[in-house]
C-alpha cells in the first residue's frame, strides 16, 4: 500500500517519541524529520498528542485483528498463547516503535474509560486472559500460578523484549519469541504423566468414582486409593523429570540466543 504524508509523519514521530519521549519532542522536530514546515504538519494532525494517539490506536487495531485471526477453535490453549506471542512480535515489526510509545509514556493512564485506546487495550488483554483461563480449565496449565500475574508477566515480557531488541528485531524475532514461549509456556504447563496432565487424570478419576455404583464399594475405594497413591508417586517422578528437562531446555535456548547475538 502506498505510503501517504500522514503515514510518514506517524513513522518519524514514533521513532522520535520512542527515543526522546513525547514531552521532549516538538512539532518542529517531527516536521524537520519529515521534511515539511511546522505549520504544514497541522494540516494533517491537530496536535502532537493526536499524533501519539493515532500511532498507538493503529498498532492496537492491527494487533487485535491479528489476535482474532490467529484463533484456532480446535487448537490447544498453549498453541494459542504461543501463536499470540508470535503475532505480537510480527505486529511490532510492522509498527516500528509503536509499542515503545505506548509502554514508555503510560498513555492509558491519561485516557478515559470510553476512549478508543482504553477499549482497544482491554480487548487485547481479553485474548490473553481467555487463552489462559481455557488452559487452566482444561488442565493444560498449572492451577498454583495466579493467572492474572502470569498474564501480565508474559505480556510485559513480550513488549519489553521488543523494546530491548528493537534495532535487530526483524532478524532476532524468531529466536526471541521461541525463547519466551519456552521459558513461560513450558514452565506454566501442568505436570503430566505419560503426556497427560496430572490434574486432568485426577479429575477423570474423581468423576468415575462419583458415577460408579457397585456392591463391592469398599473394595473399589481401596483400589482407587491405591491407584491415586501410585499416581502421586508417578506424578512426583514426572514432575522431577519435567523440571530437569525444562532447565536443560532453557539453558539450550539461552545459549543459542547468546551465540546468535555474538555473531558479527
Amino acid at each position: 500500500m502506498r505510503s501517504t504524508r500522514r503515514d510518514e509523519i506517524l513513522a518519524h514521530a514514533a521513532k522520535l517519541f520512542s527515543e526522546r519521549g513525547i514531552a521532549a519532542t516538538t512539532v518542529r522536530d517531527i516536521a524537520d524529520e519529515v521534511g515539511i514546515l511546522s505549520g504544514s504538519l497541522y494540516h494533517y494532525f491537530d496536535s502532537k498528542d493526536a499524533i501519539a494517539n493515532e500511532i498507538v490506536v493503529r498498532f492496537l487495531e492491527d494487533l487485535n485483528v491479528r489476535y482474532e485471526d490467529s484463533i484456532e477453535p480446535g487448537g490447544s490453549a498453549r498453541d494459542r498463547l504461543a501463536t499470540m506471542v508470535s503475532v505480537s512480535f510480527a505486529s511490532a515489526v510492522d509498527h516500528p516503535y509503536a509499542t515503545e510509545v505506548y509502554q514508555g509514556e503510560a498513555i492509558l493512564s491519561s485516557q478515559p474509560a470510553d476512549a478508543p485506546i482504553t477499549i482497544l487495550v482491554q480487548k487485547a488483554h481479553s485474548y490473553w486472559r481467555s487463552a489462559i483461563a481455557r488452559g487452566i480449565a482444561d488442565a493444560e496449565f498449572r492451577e498454583d500460578i495466579d493467572p492474572e500475574q502470569f498474564h501480565r508477566l508474559l505480556r510485559e515480557s513480550v513488549w519489553s523484549t521488543v523494546a530491548q531488541y528493537r534495532p535487530q528485531l526483524s532478524e532476532l524475532a524468531d529466536d526471541l519469541q521461541r525463547n519466551l514461549i519456552s521459558v513461560f509456556l513450558d514452565g506454566f504447563a501442568a505436570r503430566s504423566v505419560d503426556g497427560e496432565p496430572v490434574a486432568r487424570i485426577a479429575r477423570r478419576t474423581t468423576k468415575k468414582e462419583a458415577q460408579t455404583v457397585s456392591p463391592a464399594s469398599e473394595f473399589a475405594e481401596l483400589r482407587s486409593d491405591s491407584q491415586m497413591a501410585e499416581l502421586r508417586s508417578d506424578s512426583q517422578m514426572a514432575e522431577l523429570r519435567s523440571d530437569v528437562d525444562e532447565l536443560k531446555s532453557v539453558i539450550r535456548e539461552l545459549s543459542s540466543s547468546i551465540r546468535q547475538l555474538q555473531k558479527p
